[in-house]
């Protein structure tokens, strides 16, 4: 494994002739907090949609030594919901007009689909990435007002939100506007060991933290901190800045789902939806 990558959700591939991946996944719940969340919480996806994409993309040697992936679009469906969780999947590609995705599926151990995921990305080097993500950090720390700093966004209580003892509100209440929801990921809420069950790079708002702060906001709109997530959609533009203020704003809703854009800094920077039961 490169090393950039220190351990791995997946393991035992099996690259078929055709290039699809077979892979088994790990139950070590100490490794991978967050499949104590459930198989079908939307972290626990997103974590898995990660893990299991680069994992696959290792076996098929399409990542080398320093390089990065970096997820621009994915959309997901929960399958069968007696599906328990995950221990093996399979990593697949289509192409979609000019459109290149990954199609990865999960089982249990009773080869129940789990969840069936798409997405796409790219893959770049690190050459110059810590220089060139310095400065858009010194700048988004200098664009944010005094007032707009970490103390602004006062969380919502956790037993609104869903989460557990171990996990931290990313979101704020509903703005007077009706539509405008804040939000903050900083390493005291967002980042290991502070919050186990959310990882990432470290560097920037990773998407599974935009994914949970999306589910905080739905359980804040539905008054219902029990919501549940079957699927989702998420499209990725811009890098967000870490321990800076974003915002949430609803973007469409309705009974069956609600969508948001994503906007920090005066930037429209991602668009997320969630499907609900």
């Amino acid at each position: 494994m490169a090393k950039q990558f220190a351990r791995s959700y997946t393991s035992d591939h099996q690259i078929e002739a055709d290039g699809s991946v077979h892979f088994a996944c790990s139950a070590d719940t100490a490794q991978w907090p967050w499949l104590t969340l459930g198989a079908r919480h939307p972290i626990t996806i997103q974590a898995q949609n990660f893990w299991t994409s680069v994992g696959a993309i290792l076996a098929l040697g399409g990542m080398e030594e320093g390089q990065w992936s970096a997820l621009t679009w994915t959309d997901w469906r929960c399958s069968d919901a007696d599906a328990g969780m995950a221990v093996h999947g399979t990593y697949t590609r289509e192409t979609v007009g000019e459109e290149e995705n990954y199609i990865i599926r999960l089982f249990d151990s009773k080869a129940l689909e789990i969840v069936h995921m798409r997405g796409r990305g790219v893959v770049f080097r690190n050459r110059n990435f810590e220089e060139w993500r310095g400065k858009a950090k010194r700048e988004a720390k200098a664009s944010s007002a005094p007032d707009a700093r970490n103390e602004s966004v006062l969380f919502v209580p956790r037993e609104a939100l869903g989460i557990g003892p171990l996990e931290h509100a990313l979101v704020g209440e509903m703005c007077a506007d009706g539509v405008t929801i804040p939000a903050l990921v900083s390493r005291e809420n967002g980042l290991p060991p502070a919050n186990p069950m959310l990882g990432g790079s470290g560097d920037h708002v990773n998407s599974v933290h935009m994914i949970e702060a999306a589910r905080q906001a739905l359980c804040l709109m539905n008054g219902d901190p029990a919501v549940t997530v079957i699927g989702g959609e998420m499209e990725l533009n811009r890098y967000v800045e870490l321990g800076t203020p974003f915002a949430l704003k609803v973007a469409a809703r309705s009974e069956a789902e609600a969508s948001f854009t994503l906007e920090q800094l005066g930037r429209a920077c991602a668009r997320l939806t969630l499907r609900m039961a």
